[in-house]
């Protein structure tokens, strides 16, 4: 009798324990949900172990939008207002492409892999309509990325080393006389430019 209910308290406290154990999860699944982040068998376990705060988990826009702001940070130092804004236009095609193609608005970097790359690649392509060049230059934008999280070592491979980004040569029609009349009155946003539009400039009457 005494082995009976031993048995009996055993079995008791392992359903209640099963019980907790469910109710963990159902929390952690909801609140993945609601975040919109990747459900897979891996994030729900580290969630579920470690907590939201405490993973290792890096997601890749946070990562993009960092870099961003550190470009935006240096525009006229060492970048341009148009670099900035090319990065933030390739972020936006980042996000809008997660939800096109996984329905999430955010994605675990080490999640991403070489048909991640190439379906982006397509869908650079076939749903914003970008010319070869364009295409390459969101690509190389988001290899940026990719570089910057293998030297933080949060991943350990390049995802582009074997996808092909080649610039096609584009034949342009030379300035006409208005046009460079108009570059050289135009005024550029600090001395680093104005020094090459005058250069330019000088190449240009000394043909």
């Amino acid at each position: 009798m005494p082995k009976r209910h031993s048995f009996d308290r055993m079995h008791k406290s392992l359903n209640e324990y099963l019980k907790t154990l469910e109710h963990q999860v159902y929390n952690v699944h909801k609140r993945m949900i609601e975040n919109q982040l990747q459900l897979t068998a891996a994030n729900l376990k580290e969630h579920l172990l470690f907590g939201e705060k405490k993973t290792n988990i890096k997601m890749q826009i946070p990562i993009f939008r960092d870099h961003n702001n550190r470009v935006k940070a240096l525009i006229g130092k060492e970048f341009t207002k148009g670099t900035y804004d090319r990065y933030t236009t390739s972020l936006k095609h980042k996000q809008d492409f997660l939800l096109w193609k996984y329905g999430f608005s955010d994605i675990d970097i080490k999640q991403i892999d070489h048909d991640f790359v190439a379906s982006y690649d397509l869908y650079l392509r076939s749903e914003r309509n970008c010319n070869n060049n364009l295409r390459v230059k969101y690509l190389k934008n988001f290899k940026k990325i990719i570089l910057s999280c293998i030297a933080n070592r949060w991943i350990d491979k390049d995802l582009f080393a074997k996808h092909k980004m080649k610039v096609k040569e584009v034949q342009r029609d030379y300035l006409n006389t208005e046009e460079l009349q108009v570059l050289a009155t135009k005024t550029l946003v600090n001395n680093r430019i104005s020094l090459v539009r005058d250069i330019f400039l000088f190449s240009c009457y000394m043909v």
